[in-house]
């Protein structure tokens, strides 16, 4: 049996060497080995954002949860990356593969033969010295720069977010490797919220984190640099309770601030289905979302056709109270990108009065639940906004967000989770999106259209092994990012 000291021991030494040359990258940025920094000692933390350019990007391969073409893909896009000339020699960067606990040497050489061995050689790097049986990089925390007392310049930091479990050990690792400070969240309550999936940052450090984590948490950051500069956002309605569900931050060299913030919109995603050919839907592999959205189509077709029907008949000034509830969620869906109005006032979306009959099947019930929850959404990207504002000073400058298509199912418990793979739960890289396939060809197009408007690619990747496990691809991975180096520098 290894015990949890000769495994941290092991690690530091047989992956040192992968790590070690990290250092000569962080110019300007003093780096010491410092196991624990005291928080007396902080006089702030700043996260890393998607803006950063990335130096390492961790994943891990667990054959047993069939992820092997995901990491496979996110190795040949790096690889691209590279081979095209999109990354400069001084700023390329590496797939850290950590192992799962079952990976055998069949598998190391399984991915060398798809991958190829010299492409393995030049963008991949395996971690020997540890191994897990706990596949969500995003989760033990965040990467960023920390000012301590009496240091002139910022050091890199490892925040723990004390997840624990079977990456108990990791964070420590990564900053034995990185020769970084490792903080640790003070809060001792395990708690999901505290997660790196919870902790999202703006290039101009505006940190947007979920409800869901806990007040020790939010007090320590308001602390150590984020006083006034946290914006709050609601994620208790969702079952894993974290803001990169829904939310997420692209660099685009066209926007005011640098940035754009990429929300998830049911309303869109409904909107696209109902205007899908048949041959589209039909042609989803996976039954149950082609038969779902088979289904929708229909409803909303059907709506259309009484609408129509109602018109020719004259019946064209029917108060809002007349108007049965399919209607009323065809007129919603129409509205153009960005419309105020709202549909749905009940937060949970048990019951929807608005003038219309209550939903009355599934489908409906479906519907009504993703317009409820896409204003919900709406409302807290509306909140994230006013912060930036607030924290820039710029109250009136207008704000750059984008719609990806998402969907969204209720939980036995009540809470709720992605439906079809969740889109903007994506990897960043540099011009590169790497975004969850959501299985709908009318959303890949709106998501390619959407990304190159403002000079990004989305690369489609089969998520479903974490999918099905309620994550996407951000969940599943984490980036070591340059704290100095900007894809697009934050205006």
């Amino acid at each position: 049996m290894v015990t949890g000291s000769s495994r941290l021991r092991r690690a530091a030494g047989a992956a040192l060497a992968f790590f070690i040359a990290a250092g000569g990258l962080f110019s300007g940025v003093e780096a010491r080995v410092r196991n624990v920094a005291s928080p007396e000692d902080i006089e702030s933390i700043r996260f890393l954002s998607p803006n950063n350019m990335p130096i390492k990007v961790l994943v891990v391969y667990t054959p047993g949860q069939k992820n092997e073409n995901f990491v496979i893909s996110l190795i040949d896009i790096v690889a691209k990356m590279h081979e095209k000339g999109l990354v400069s020699k001084e700023d390329a960067f590496k797939v850290h593969v950590v192992p799962g606990w079952e990976m055998g040497e069949a598998d190391y050489e399984n991915i060398r033969n798809k991958v190829g061995a010299e492409r393995v050689q030049k963008y991949v790097e395996f971690n020997k010295g540890f191994t897990t049986r706990d596949m969500w990089m995003q989760d033990w925390g965040e990467v960023g720069v920390v000012k301590i007392k009496g240091q002139k310049k910022p050091q890199t930091v490892v925040f723990d977010s004390n997840r624990g479990r079977d990456n108990a050990e990791l964070p420590s690792i990564l900053a034995n490797f990185w020769n970084s400070y490792l903080v640790k969240n003070p809060s001792n309550a395990n708690s999901g919220g505290d997660y790196g999936g919870n902790i999202e940052v703006t290039p101009d450090n505006v940190l947007l984190i979920g409800n869901t984590s806990t007040p020790e948490l939010r007090a320590y950051l308001e602390k150590h640099g984020y006083k006034n500069r946290l914006a709050v956002l609601e994620t208790d309605w969702l079952n894993v309770g974290h803001v990169d569900e829904y939310i997420s931050v692209c660099p685009n060299q066209k926007a005011l601030r640098g940035y754009t913030l990429i929300k998830a919109n049911p309303r869109l995603a409904l909107r696209l289905v109902k205007d899908a050919s048949d041959e589209e839907l039909k042609a989803i592999t996976h039954k149950e979302y082609r038969d779902a959205l088979i289904n929708v189509k229909k409803y909303l077709i059907k709506a259309e056709e009484d609408r129509a029907k109602a018109m020719k008949l004259g019946r064209t000034s029917r108060t809002a109270a007349k108007k049965p509830f399919s209607e009323a969620v065809l007129e919603y869906i129409e509205l153009p990108e960005g419309s105020d109005e709202t549909l749905i006032q009940s937060r949970s979306g048990a019951t929807l009065t608005y003038g219309h009959e209550v939903a009355k099947n599934q489908v409906e019930e479906f519907i009504k639940l993703n317009l409820t929850l896409g204003n919900l959404i709406d409302t807290n990207i509306k909140r994230a906004c006013e912060k930036i504002s607030e924290v820039r000073k710029d109250s009136g400058k207008p704000h750059s967000v984008l719609s990806f298509p998402a969907l969204f199912r209720k939980m036995n418990n009540g809470k709720h989770i992605a439906y079809l793979p969740g889109s903007v739960n994506q990897l960043i890289l540099n011009n590169q999106l790497i975004v969850p396939d959501p299985k709908v060809n009318s959303m890949r197009k709106h998501i390619n259209r959407t990304a190159a408007m403002i000079g990004l690619h989305a690369n489609f990747i089969d998520s479903l092994p974490y999918h099905n496990l309620q994550g996407q691809l951000h969940c599943g991975t984490n980036v070591f990012r340059h704290p100095n180096k900007y894809f697009v520098k934050p205006r």
